[in-house]
């Protein structure tokens, strides 16, 4: 009996070492260490090399660009100035009845609701006229780089000044002729007055830029119109987001950009395209880990939100602003400091699959508001608060 245990406990033993035996080999066996994008060594950090921007001085540059976005899609339009900032609006009614050729318009009122965003002061008076369009535009495409100024009328059709606040309503009289223009083309697509609806143009007593819900089934524009025909006086109310469509066109100069700041917008939108030097990284080495980190300076930025989504793209050509359309977002440290982890992106650059051109940076809601996120750039004077940028890396051999 006793020999028969010692003889299991060899056997059991034997088992035992072939088996951890061959777990080693299958290690061994894993996938090609030379395939790109399979080479992130995490567990074994013997034999890494270290870059750090701080300490090495790995140069890294930055340039703000202006993109055009067309906002049909959002739930709001803007209508103001603030600053160099100037928001104006194209608004169409469509839909209207067919059945008043001919008819008399008694007063036509255009009710607008306010929706409590305003860029940047709350309190701030928002002033505008309102002025005919003379062109045909698709407002689901049309940016304001592909609108002419000279497409607005000039025949002043209403105008509005005040401070809503909350959601008030305001409501803003119409010129009949125009308003009875839009229901004899309704009636007669060959009739002489189109309707390619009005510009909401904000004027010089304008001093901040106010959100106007559009989508809102309650809140959305809504349009009266009292008219008489064949001696029966109706009132139309046209108050459903079907009937109504409209875009935003919001600009700012370069200049209203803070300076040595990496500023990222929506509603015009600016970006960031940020490059690195990555000449000091040996030629197909291992990334094992590369982030980034940048500062964000809350005192020039404008959000209401408390974690602020932005992402980053790998770009494709720096003069078109185009990217690989892959979206990857930072992950918040802290109150002020996001990372970025750019291993897979670093490693493509590093063997040469794709040019290194920077990756792109953007707010995740392009056409949603006004929002400003501004981080500190790789020139300001604290050297705490630029962006860092650490690579770890295996050398090849």
């Amino acid at each position: 009996r006793i020999l028969r245990k010692n003889l299991k406990f060899y056997i059991r033993a034997i088992i035992l070492v072939a088996a951890v035996s061959g777990l080693f080999v299958l290690q061994s066996c894993e996938n090609n260490p030379n395939d790109v994008g399979l080479e992130f060594i995490i567990s074994d950090t013997l034999g890494t090399k270290v870059l750090d921007s701080n300490k090495d001085t790995l140069l890294i540059t930055h340039n703000n660009f202006k993109l055009f976005v067309n906002t049909f899609q959002a739930a709001n339009f803007f209508i103001g100035k603030s600053g160099d900032y100037e928001s104006k609006t194209l608004l169409k009614f469509s839909g209207l009845s067919t059945d008043y050729k001919g008819a008399t318009v008694y007063s036509a009122t255009l009710k607008l609701h306010y929706n409590k965003y305003a860029f940047t002061d709350t309190l701030g008076t928002v002033s505008f006229n309102m002025y005919p369009l003379n062109k045909y535009y698709y407002y689901p495409s049309v940016t304001l780089d592909t609108f002419s100024s000279g497409s607005i009328g000039t025949t002043l059709i209403g105008s509005y000044t005040g401070a809503p606040t909350d959601t008030n309503t305001i409501s803003i009289p119409l010129d009949a002729q125009t308003v009875k223009n839009w229901l004899e083309y309704e009636a007669d697509t060959n009739y002489a007055q189109k309707n390619y609806g009005m510009a909401l143009v904000p004027n010089s007593n304008s001093n901040t830029i106010k959100a106007f819900s559009k989508t809102d089934s309650y809140l959305c524009p809504k349009l009266v119109i009292i008219v008489n025909k064949n001696n029966k006086t109706d009132t139309l109310v046209y108050d459903s987001p079907g009937y109504v469509s409209a875009v935003t066109f919001t600009d700012a100069p370069y200049s209203v950009l803070p300076p040595d700041r990496i500023t990222l917008q929506n509603g015009l939108i600016y970006g960031d395209i940020m490059n690195f030097d990555l000449s000091k990284l040996s030629e197909k080495v291992t990334i094992n880990e590369a982030y980034l980190r940048l500062k964000w300076d809350k005192a020039n930025s404008f959000t209401a939100r408390t974690n602020p989504n932005i992402f980053f793209l790998m770009t494709t050509d720096s003069a078109a602003k185009t990217n690989d359309g892959i979206i990857r977002s930072p992950i918040q440290d802290d109150s002020i400091t996001f990372s970025f982890r750019l291993n897979q992106i670093f490693q493509t650059w590093n063997y040469d699959k794709t040019k290194n051109l920077g990756i792109q940076l953007r707010n995740i809601s392009d056409f949603t508001n006004l929002d400003k996120l501004v981080f500190y750039g790789p020139s300001v004077q604290d050297t705490s608060k630029r962006p860092k940028l650490v690579i770890r890396y295996t050398p090849r051999g």
